[in-house]
Parts: structure tokens; C-alpha cells; sequence
């Protein structure tokens, strides 16, 4: 029999070395090593067991002796054939390894966790063994007597640190060492005791007595044949456990155990009547069924104003794909959304929705995952991640607030939702709805030239007219002796809206107390030691904080570097105007949503549902409270310090501010009561301030257009930009340079056909972060397959080259710099 020869992804190959590795499959793991099952190898010089992906066999060529896989870690494939393409796809743009394409498709609670032990034979003749010179001789004198078990890292630990994996696998190889993996899932299924008669009820009642009533009743409630879980018997018949355990031993009750999924349960949740459309919901839905129908891959915009009822749109579309028999995927951008999101959707289509997003436990991914992959679930809704999520003939893909900069991933794989959605609606022949109110200006562009059609809901739901809008000019306030954040117009608003018994939302893009914290003595301001920004105070925990690496220092009251007491603070964050919110309207009830607030499990749904019941009048909030939320009772929105991002380095920055600004003021009066917004600003007749006041993309977008047009960044051009990274800011720097002048060289000769100018070496927005400093090169280039070869080539040619040990460097393409 010809030996069956696998090639698999492995998890301790990084970038420079990344490619498919051969392994023999041995005979007795034939038929468990499949296509898309993740296995144990051993890899590199050392052989350290590492975790790798199947992705295909191939022939023996009677080459190099190959190594044998170690051990087959599932049951059955954890990723089909599509998923393993669009691995493939993903590697091939997004400059990573095949197994961190893997690692991002399955949920946490799949991966494994290693506790590999070394046995000394039952047999062994100590005093022989330990004889022996050199490692061999350091290794067995760790044990006291045949037949212990000694765990590697033990090992490892107490020789030094040192590696010892070579030797121990040439002394389990003599058999005087047995070697196990004991590999476990991170989480396993959750199952239920379940008990049952074993015996006719007659029978069982005459063997118990009269002298135990609890196991009697025990008995009778399972008299009819069914089954009951072990903690229902305990509870309803104050049965002990070790006397259900002595039941079951003597074959009186028969024990199963039921797995119980962790997932959400939406089974309980009222049904709704489907969603009634107006005329334009009507025809936006139309026009995109058509396109399902088609069962080839499409894409379309909803471009529908704040409040035009686009969630509707997506239920009645979905609602379609289940009654072809297709699954439907719902991306959010925030977690905050999902709760009520949730709801619309549980309502309509019950225990078939799954929710998949960072705030669930691990287990509870991993059950979703499983209720998605056997196909329970055909409605998946999530935040970014759940892009990839294994639903079973997937019809429609939505993505809501598709502008959000929360679809594009900062860690490795750093991929855009947008663009594996588009993917995956290729593969599959599904039809891919990017719905907002402000689209990105890659989206509308792409509309624009035709790739796509664009569904317009110009009017909100129920005929509800959107809001007025107040630009409040902050200039001069300061000179007028006004202090604290709530200008004058905005304070005067809230007073008639809390006055009325209304609801208001107030905006701030920034967290903590107060951005900057200082002495007005030494003019000292607390530093992070690791990285170059200076720390937000807190003031309810009295401390101040790096937002970049969670270092802290306490805040006494006192300068620790002049021992002066008059500290002061500027640019507030949401705990500052919490705080004056309080002393300006003591009666007022304030919620504040924010990071600091949002930590808990669970915090997001507690805190909507308290508004929402109107148990608060004033909900403060970061960008958690901008898209996608729906109270009725709200009628006045304020916005404050407008110009945050404005003026920011990054190409983005007037995008990102027009939508977060036109997102909050369409929070603002949903039904019947005409909302009202205040925008405080100190750029009152700045273009975007204005076009974001009234609402009027299409103004925004042609003067942004021009800008990007000037600047050739996108979507005009692709920007591809490397980041190198690393402890000694000068070597970062040299690393930089030689790779900036081998691009060059490349661009001059073999790549003559893609050439590009190369910008920098700049510093990073915050240069230095954990006590790493972080440069920049920056290209303009189509980003086609011939431009992917060179930065690929590079990178690895740079991560190869023992000179730049220390440096790590990384590309991205697009990215928010």
C-alpha cells in the first residue's frame, strides 16, 4: 500500500517560512487524516509538537524521508472546501500564513490546549539510566522511580529552560520513554445528566422500600418511561446525589448524558407579525429580491436616510432566502447593537437565528458555531468575525453602517468584512446588501461606476421628518467666563426636553475624565513609561491610564514631581461631563456608555433596556451610542466638541466625522415628534460640519471625492503601507531604509512594471507603544496580483535576514493610519 502523504498549514511557521509542509500519514491514522482536520506534527530541527490544518494529500515523489503526523486532534473536518479557498484567497492578499487564515474562521472555544507528559518505562533500570552521560543522563535523572509521569514544560523548567524535545523523543524511540499529547479542547460540549427507570416502576419501588420516600417519589415521577435531568429530581424531590448515584449503580435509574447548547435561546421569544413596508421600503425590497432570485453573485446599496426602516428591508429579504431553503449572515458593527437587533430578529425567525460576537464566553461561540455548522442556525447575526461563520447555503449577506471603521481588523489577518463578504457572495452565488446612511466613499464610488445598484429609501419610517438641526458656535465661550462642556444652547434644549418628559443622547468620542491632566506649578503630566503619549485621567477609579497599554498611576491630589496642589485638567472626556451633567440637572437621570462601563458580560443589553423602559433620561455616550439605536422617546441629540476628528492626520478623518455626526443626529425624534439636534463646534462653517447638519451626502461626497482625488488615496488608488516596529528606535529606523531601498531597486529592474514611489520612514501617529517604536512606508499602487508578489517577496526576504533580528515589520493595505 502506498504511504498516504498529507500537506497541512502549521501554526509555528511564521510569514517568512509559510507554505504547505509534507507529513506521512501513518497506517493507523489513514482514515482519520482528512481533508480540513487539524493534526499534531512534529516541526522544525527540534520536532516540537505543533498544531497544523490538512489542506491536501499529495504523491509520494521519493524524496526526503518525511516526518509522520503525531496525532489526528478531530473527529471530523472543522473547515470544508470553501472555507479552505477562501483561506487561500485570504493568504494570498493579506500578506499572513495560511493557519492565521484558518485560527479567524473558527470560534476560540475549537482551539486546543497541550499537556504533553514522558513516562518512564514501568521496567526501567534506574541506576543504568541515569548512568548515562550528557543530555540523555540530565533528563532521566529528573526521575525518582519507574512508572512516573513528569509533564514537558516540568522538564523543560527545571533544566534551565532549555529544549529537550530532540532527546526526549530519541529515548521514547529506545522505549525507555512513553510519550502522551493529552490534548484537550479549550471547550468542550456542555452535557446534562439525564436520568430514566431501568426497571418496570413496580419492580423498583418493592427492591427500594418503604425506608427511603425520596427515591420513591423518584421513582413515580419517572413511572411514566421519561426522562429527567439529574438537578430537576434533586430539586423536586430532595433526592440526594449520593443517593441517585447508588440508584444508578444498583440499575434502577439508567443515566445518558445531553449535550445543552450555550448559545443564546431565542425559542421563547415572542413571534412578531412580519414587518408591513411603505411605498419605498416596498420598492427597495422589490428591486434586491429580484437580485436573490438571480442565485448569482451580486451586490447592492441601501442608501437610506437615519430612520427609513432599513432593518425592515432586511428582514423581509431574509425571510425570502429561508423559504428558498438558503441561510442568511447580519453583520453590526458594535456589540451595543446586537441586543436590539437581536430582538427584530429572534421575533421574526425564533431559534434559528445564532449570535456570534467577542462579549460571549468561549464556550458559547464554540456552541454557536456548532448550531451554525449543523445547520440550526440559518440566521447568523454578529459583529466583524461573523463574516465567516459556516452557514449552510448562504443566500444573503448584509452588512449595516457598512462605513464603520469596526469591519476592518487590526490584527493578523488584517482583513476588511466588506471584502471577504464580497468573496464569499462570489463563491457561493449570494447577493451581498451594504446598507447606511452615510456610505463609505468606497461604496458609493463603486455605485457610482456602475458596479453595483443603489436602493434609496429617501424618507424615514411612518413619515417621520428629520430632525432640525442647531449648529452652536463654542468660539468665545471661554472668554465669556463659561466653563464646563454644555454650551449655552445645548443646556437651554435639555432643560425643555426633560422639561417635556423626553429622552436626550449626548455624543463624546472620548472616554475617561479629562484627556490631559497636569500641574499648573512644574507643568508636570503624567507620561506612560512605555509608550509616547501622555495618560487619561479616570476619575472614577483616581487614576490615569494609557489607552494604548492599560499602564496606570495613582492620582493624589498632590504633583508628584513638585509636591503643588493645583492640578488641573482639559479636554474632558464622558466621565467630566457626567459629572456635569449632575450638577446641572440634579433631577435628571444619567446613564453612561463607554468602555469603562461596557466591561461586564451582558452590560450593553442591561443598559439599553433601562433606557429604553425609561428609566433614564440622559444617555452619555462614545461612539456605542452613534449607530443603529432605536428609542422613540429620544427627541434631542447633542453632539459635542464636533471638530474631535476632524482635523486629524489620517485621509479618513472628514469621512469618519461627517458619519458619526450625521449617525447621532439621526438618533433624534424616530416617530411622531419632530427630534431636534445640537452640534457644538468651534468650525461652525466648515463644509463637512455643515453638509453633516444637513444630512446631504451627496454635497459631502463630491467634495471628498475631489480631496482623494488630489491626494490618490482611495478608493482613486490603493495605499499599501509597512510598518516596522521593534525595542531600539534607531535600528527600527536602518531596518526601514534597507527595505525602502531594496523596494526601489526591485521597482527599478524586476518590477519595473508596478513602480511606485515609496514615502517615509514616518513615524506612527503615537510613535512608541509597549516600549516599541513604530515607522511607516507608505505606497500609492494598484493592488493586483503582480504588486502582491513584490511586498510579499520583500517581507519575507526582511524577516529572513538575520540583521533586522528584533524588527518586525507587517503590511496593510488601506489602513486608518
Amino acid at each position: 500500500m502506498a504511504e498516504k502523504i498529507c500537506a497541512v498549514a502549521v501554526d509555528a511557521a511564521t510569514y517568512a517560512i509559510d507554505k504547505l509542509y509534507s507529513y506521512r500519514v501513518p497506517d493507523e491514522l489513514r482514515e482519520q487524516v482528512r481533508i480540513g482536520t487539524r493534526v499534531l506534527v512534529p516541526f522544525g530541527f527540534g520536532n516540537k509538537r505543533a498544531e497544523a490544518v490538512v489542506l491536501a494529500f499529495r504523491k509520494d515523489d521519493g524524496g526526503h524521508p518525511l516526518k509522520p503526523v503525531v496525532e489526528v486532534l478531530d473527529d471530523a473536518p472543522v473547515l470544508d472546501a470553501r472555507q479552505l479557498r477562501l483561506a487561500a484567497w485570504m493568504r494570498e492578499r493579506l500578506y499572513c500564513t495560511y493557519f492565521d487564515c484558518v485560527r479567524v474562521m473558527l470560534p476560540a472555544g475549537l482551539w486546543f490546549k497541550r499537556n504533553e507528559t514522558y513516562t518512564l518505562a514501568p521496567d526501567a533500570d534506574l541506576a543504568a539510566l541515569r548512568a548515562r552521560e550528557g543530555e540523555a543522563g540530565a533528563v532521566l535523572a529528573l526521575f525518582d522511580r519507574p512508572g512516573q509521569t513528569l509533564a514537558a514544560s516540568d522538564i523543560r523548567q527545571r533544566l534551565g529552560g532549555r529544549s529537550m524535545t530532540r532527546v526526549l523523543d530519541a529515548l521514547a524511540g529506545e522505549g525507555v520513554l512513553t510519550y502522551r499529547s493529552n490534548t484537550a479542547q479549550r471547550s468542550g460540549d456542555k452535557t446534562e445528566r439525564m436520568l430514566s427507570l431501568d426497571v418496570e416502576a413496580g419492580a423498583a419501588a418493592a427492591r427500594i422500600g418503604r425506608r427511603s420516600p425520596a427515591r420513591l417519589d423518584v421513582v413515580s415521577i419517572l413511572a411514566d418511561g421519561g426522562w429527567m435531568s439529574w438537578k430537576e429530581l434533586c430539586y423536586m424531590t430532595g433526592v440526594s446525589d449520593a443517593a441517585l448515584r447508588d440508584m444508578v449503580k444498583k440499575g434502577l435509574l439508567r443515566m445518558r448524558h445531553e449535550e445543552r447548547l450555550r448559545a443564546p435561546d431565542f425559542s421563547e421569544v415572542p413571534k412578531a407579525a412580519p414587518p408591513v413596508l411603505s411605498t419605498q421600503q416596498q420598492q427597495a425590497f422589490d428591486g434586491l429580491a429580484a437580485l436573490l432570485d438571480e442565485r448569482t453573485p451580486r451586490a447592492a446599496l441601501l442608501f437610506g436616510v437615519t430612520g427609513s426602516g432599513k432593518t425592515q428591508v432586511y428582514l423581509k429579504l431574509i425571510a425570502r432566502a429561508l423559504e428558498q431553503g438558503r441561510g442568511a449572515v447580519v453583520l453590526v458593527p458594535e456589540i451595543g447593537l446586537t441586543p436590539q437587533v437581536l430582538r427584530q430578529f429572534a421575533a421574526q425567525f425564533g431559534d434559528e437565528v445564532a449570535v456570534l460576537h467577542s462579549a460571549l464566553s468561549a464556550g458559547e461561540r464554540y456552541d454557536s458555531f456548532k448550531k451554525i455548522q449543523s445547520g440550526r442556525a440559518r440566521v447568523v447575526i454578529g459583529t466583524r468575525s461573523a463574516v465567516f461563520a459556516p452557514v449552510k447555503d448562504l443566500g444573503i449577506l448584509i452588512i449595516d453602517e457598512e462605513q464603520d471603521g469596526a469591519y476592518r481588523s487590526e490584527q493578523s489577518p488584517r482583513y476588511h468584512a466588506r471584502d471577504v463578504a464580497k468573496y464569499r457572495a462570489a463563491q457561493e452565488n449570494a447577493l451581498l446588501v451594504l446598507g447606511s446612511a452615510t456610505p463609505s466613499v468606497e461604496t458609493y464610488y463603486g455605485a457610482r461606476q456602475g458596479k453595483y445598484p443603489v436602493f434609496t429609501l429617501s424618507e424615514r419610517f411612518l413619515g417621520a421628518g428629520l430632525p432640525d438641526v442647531l449648529i452652536a458656535d463654542m468660539r468665545g465661550l471661554a472668554r465669556e467666563g463659561r466653563e464646563g462642556v454644555i454650551g449655552p444652547q445645548l443646556e437651554s434644549e435639555l432643560i425643555g426636553a426633560l422639561g417635556r418628559g423626553k429622552q436626550a443622547i449626548l455624543f463624546l468620542n472620548r472616554r475617561g475624565n479629562s484627556r490631559v491632566i497636569g500641574c499648573a506649578i512644574c507643568g508636570w503630566v503624567p507620561e506612560c513609561p512605555s509608550c509616547s503619549t501622555s495618560m487619561t485621567y479616570h476619575s472614577a477609579s483616581g487614576r490615569a491610564m494609557c489607552h494604548y497599554c492599560g499602564a496606570s498611576v495613582r492620582i493624589t491630589g498632590r504633583c508628584p514631581a513638585c509636591g503643588g496642589e493645583s492640578l488641573f485638567t482639559e479636554t474632558p472626556g464622558t466621565q467630566k461631563v457626567e459629572q456635569e451633567l449632575h450638577e446641572k440637572f440634579p433631577a435628571a437621570r444619567v446613564l453612561r456608555m463607554d468602555a469603562d462601563t461596557m466591561h461586564t458580560k451582558g452590560a450593553h443589553e442591561k443598559l439599553l433596556a433601562q433606557f429604553a423602559k425609561g428609566e433614564a433620561d440622559i444617555l452619555l455616550g462614545t461612539q456605542m451610542v452613534t449607530k443603529g439605536l432605536d428609542f422613540e422617546n429620544v427627541t434631542l441629540v447633542g453632539v459635542l466638541d464636533a471638530d474631535q476628528s476632524l482635523y486629524a492626520q489620517d485621509y479618513r478623518a472628514r469621512e469618519r466625522t461627517f458619519s458619526l455626526i450625521t449617525q447621532v443626529v439621526g438618533r433624534a425624534g424616530r416617530r411622531f415628534d419632530t427630534g431636534k439636534a445640537v452640534i457644538q463646534t468651534y468650525s461652525p462653517t466648515h463644509p463637512v460640519i455643515l453638509a453633516a447638519a444637513r444630512q446631504d451626502y451627496e454635497a459631502f461626497f463630491e467634495r471628498e471625492l475631489e480631496t482623494r482625488q488630489a491626494l490618490r488615496c482611495p478608493p482613486v488608488c490603493d495605499l499599501t503601507v509597512l510598518t516596522a516596529a521593534g525595542e531600539v528606535e534607531q535600528q527600527v529606523l536602518k531596518s526601514l531604509l534597507a527595505l525602502k531601498t531594496r523596494l526601489q531597486s526591485l521597482m527599478e529592474g524586476q518590477y519595473a512594471d508596478v513602480k511606485a514611489p515609496v514615502l517615509g520612514p514616518a513615524a506612527a501617529q503615537v510613535v512608541r507603544v509597549m516600549g516599541r517604536y513604530r515607522y511607516h512606508l507608505t505606497m500609492r499602487a494598484r493592488n493586483t496580483a503582480r504588486w502582491r508578489s513584490l511586498i510579499a517577496g520583500v517581507l519575507r526576504e526582511f524577516l529572513l535576514d538575520s540583521k533586522n533580528r528584533g524588527v518586525t515589520v507587517f503590511a496593510d493595505e488601506n489602513p486608518d493610519l
